[in-house]
């Protein structure tokens, strides 16, 4: 379950107040926020991961109202139920496929048998390159490497910031596949963030900012 409320967001005392709208979504349900750039849709992405703090507002994860807790029980908490899929790949150069995979579950503080994780990279088509390193994977072997990052820790919560606006149509159709499969598979609430018109229909839940 997620639930925003009253939400709002100042960067700087001279700059706009950002205003949310309210959002609650039962476990499983999937929200499509659209909007144009400039209009705040990463700022909110971020308030709901707990990266910003707001002017005001709740954002509650499950039971927990994440703007309560220490900057330390955050950042726990985070890791171990937040998922993210960012515009840019976030994955450790200096490692292979199954490395950063395995470095995620670390920091997470969770664990999963090396099986489950060919598994999990098996069907996101990247089980051929596991060790590989990200240098040497292509564009779309990145975006699956980063959607089993955002979804290895089995998340309740996967925030994905455009993840399909500099794709082809083609593409576009399997990383939205792939990101709604993991979902219904962990029985995770998933948020998508974009531009991308595309998409919309995919979606029974759509907020325009």
């Amino acid at each position: 379950m997620v639930e925003i409320r009253n939400l709002s967001f100042q960067y700087a005392s001279h700059t706009p107040v950002l205003r949310f709208p309210d959002i609650h979504l039962k476990e499983k349900e999937r929200l499509l926020i659209l909007g144009r750039s400039g209009v705040g849709k990463t700022t909110l992405l971020h308030l709901m991961a707990g990266l910003l703090t707001p002017k005001e507002g709740l954002v509650k994860i499950g039971d927990v109202d994440i703007n309560t807790l220490s900057d330390r029980a955050l950042d726990r908490f985070r890791g171990r139920h937040i998922g993210m899929v960012f515009q840019n790949n976030h994955a450790l150069r200096s490692l292979t496929v199954l490395e950063n995979i395995k470095a995620r579950l670390f920091f997470s503080g969770k664990s999963m048998v090396d099986k489950d994780i060919e598994t999990l990279l098996g069907q996101l088509q990247i089980g051929d390159c596991k060790n590989q390193k990200i240098n040497e994977l292509s564009v779309g072997q990145l975006q699956r490497l980063g959607i089993a990052m955002a979804f290895v820790h089995r998340p309740r919560l996967l925030l994905a910031d455009e993840p399909t606006s500099s794709l082809d149509d083609l593409n576009c159709a399997t990383v939205l596949q792939l990101l709604k499969q993991q979902a219904e598979k962990n029985k995770a609430n998933l948020v998508v963030i974009t531009h991308d018109k595309r998409i919309k229909s995919a979606f029974k839940n759509v907020i325009t900012l």
